[in-house]
């Protein structure tokens, strides 16, 4: 069934204003006040409490108000890094080596204090965790140096110019030592002590998780509006897995805020009076990964007809309501490096069809094409929720348009999810990843690491991805980085999709909630600020 593209209904700046994000709003001017609980909605529970760990969304909800980075980062302005758990820092000609100056007033929550130790055994544990989140930011580590109790340096074997990004994001956020001691699997079950503004109360898998205001929090960066303890003494986080559910919890005021809000419900939320957020990403665009190792679509005909068999427009239309932007490149808008690729990107159904038939691929009886007795049979993974699942039978019926039997594959668990991506256990899979830097691209595209796409070691992309990161000159490293997203694309590597974003809705009550550009789910979500109004 195809919904309507409803007009959009405000941009992020719109949305910002109604929950008193930008400053000259009328609820700006209101006075925050202290104390209250904030109930929040969310679509699922991460299956590790920790924001370093996690590649699924907890560092960017509950693990952000848990722990702080060496930096901040603005949404609105991704190029702006400012200081946070690092008062200042120095960074050579060829961004090798990073130096970090600490803060000396800053403790975690257990009133372990921080020093450089503490950030090297950190990075240093985080690095030997596989798969970890934020281990792939320290990939390329060659050493990491304690100067003085104050002063940490880290030195990586190849230049490395996104790491001063990467420092702003929860999985890179710093835990206590008795958290860095502890083996990964505790680590998660157990959750982490941070030195964030609040601090895990209590935690029921699929249940929910209570978070407490720290009293003695008194470090936050200058990108947050006030300075002191956070506003709200507790924040509690409910599981509601159903989109219908969520809405109906907000609307009758059993939760405050939801997260992930239906797009088939925004229209009516809207009208009823509630807030709406478009949160947009920073970083690679939603897209389709395809491992190249797998026989079917190791054929680059395969993998460029499936980009122009796919209507990006309708997949936004149906399974977004129109409240996202198909994709138009393999960044989005407001990441820096963004390349607009829209003239790689037409939807073109009899081109597509033709490329196929003219690489052998002949329509068999059933409509499904056929080359060599071999069925045209495409796996797609994902992680199983309701939006996944609508967006893959949306793909699976345009693809079977195109003779394509698209094989739809839902996978229960963020675990097992992660699991496949490393085995290659798909010949495609919907994967996106936040970072407000071009050399997101070398995280998602690059061989090493988990090599998404199954790349052999001598590919020719994974050179470019290095050169990148190493060019100071910014001129430079964009004719790389355009060079880089225009191979990826040309060869089919990656599918674009749609430019994610995370939808929030919110009851009038709900003042001064912020975000940040990354995390593995999304954009962070900022507690800190936020008051309850009466």
């Amino acid at each position: 069934m195809r919904f309507p593209a409803p007009s959009r209904p405000s941009s992020f700046w719109l949305a910002a204003v109604a929950l008193g994000l930008v400053a000259g709003a009328a609820q700006a001017q209101d006075t925050p006040k202290s104390g209250g609980t904030l109930v929040v909605g969310l679509q699922v529970q991460s299956q590790c409490l920790d924001p370093q760990q996690h590649q699924h969304g907890f560092g960017s909800r509950e693990g952000r108000q848990i722990v702080d980075s060496l930096t901040d980062q603005g949404l609105e302005d991704a190029s702006k890094i400012v200081p946070w758990l690092a008062k200042s820092w120095e960074i050579n000609a060829d961004a090798t080596r990073y130096v970090f100056h600490l803060r000396d007033d800053v403790t975690f929550s257990d009133g372990a204090k921080l020093n450089a130790n503490v950030v090297k055994d950190n990075f240093e544990a985080l690095a030997k965790i596989p798969g970890a989140a934020g281990a792939e930011y320290l990939s390329g580590v060659a050493s990491i140096e304690v100067l003085d109790p104050a002063t940490v340096a880290i030195a990586f074997r190849e230049p490395n110019l996104a790491f001063l990004a990467a420092t702003a994001t929860s999985e890179l956020g710093l835990v206590s030592p008795a958290t860095a001691k502890k083996a990964p699997d505790a680590r998660c079950y157990e959750g982490v002590i941070g030195s964030g503004p609040f601090v895990i109360e209590s935690a029921v898998f699929n249940e929910q998780v209570v978070l407490a205001k720290r009293k003695d929090y008194n470090w936050a960066s200058s990108l947050k509006k006030h300075q002191g303890e956070a506003y709200l003494d507790k924040v509690v986080a409910k599981v509601i897995p159903e989109a219908s559910v969520r809405t109906g919890a907000l609307t009758s005021g059993q939760v405050d805020l939801i997260a992930f809000a239906s797009y088939q419900d925004a229209a009516k939320l809207k009208e009823a009076g509630f807030s709406l957020v478009n949160a947009p990403y920073v970083g690679t665009a939603a897209s389709l990964f395809v491992n190249v190792s797998r026989p079917v679509v190791s054929d680059v005909e395969v993998r460029r007809a499936l980009r122009q068999g796919i209507n990006t427009q309708d997949v936004v239309e149906l399974v977004q309501n129109g409240y996202v932007d198909a994709a138009t490149g393999l960044l989005t808008p407001k990441t820096p490096g963004f390349l607009d690729q829209t003239r790689q990107l037409p939807y073109d159904l009899d081109a597509a069809k033709a490329r196929l038939d003219k690489a052998g691929w002949k329509e068999g009886a059933d409509g499904i094409r056929v080359k060599d007795g071999q069925r045209l049979k495409i796996t797609g993974a994902f992680f199983s929720n309701a939006l996944n699942r609508q967006l893959f039978e949306v793909l699976q019926q345009q693809l079977r348009d195109l003779g394509v039997d698209f094989i739809v594959k839902p996978i229960p668990s963020s675990a097992e999810y992660l699991q496949g991506q490393i085995r290659g256990d798909y010949d495609v899979y919907r994967w996106h990843w936040s970072l407000a830097d071009p050399d997101v691209l070398r995280k998602d595209y690059s061989s090493a690491g988990i090599n998404r796409l199954r790349l052999p070691p001598e590919n020719d992309i994974d050179a470019l991805l290095v050169k990148q990161a190493g060019t100071t000159d910014p001129v430079e490293r964009r004719k790389l980085t355009d060079e880089v997203q225009t191979i990826i694309l040309d060869r089919g590597y990656g599918i674009p999709l749609f430019n994610p974003d995370n939808l929030w809705a919110a009851n009038g009550k709900v003042k001064g909630l912020a975000f940040g550009p990354s995390g593995t789910g999304g954009p962070h979500v900022i507690f800190f600020d936020t008051w309850l109004a009466q």
